[in-house]
């Protein structure tokens, strides 16, 4: 990975405030904020479950369709 590109990256993490950038001499230092990464993975994980819900709502929509259109064709 290049170096433009590791930069963009952790420009998008220090935006969404999951690290923060701290200048040491001609060094810029990177560092992760436990307190927000944990909060970051806790709405992953409700939004991993809401969306899992609504996958298997539209499956069994789906299955009722097929079993409908088996019955009627």
């Amino acid at each position: 990975m290049s170096f433009a590109a590791v930069q963009k990256h952790v420009a998008v993490l220090e935006r969404a405030g999951l690290v923060t950038k701290e200048p040491e001499g001609r060094r810029r230092l990177v560092r992760t904020d436990p307190r927000r990464l944990r909060d970051a993975a806790r709405l992953l994980d409700e939004l991993e479950t809401v969306w899992r819900s609504r996958v298997e709502q539209m499956d069994a929509v789906l299955a009722e369709e097929d079993a409908e259109s088996n019955l009627c064709g």
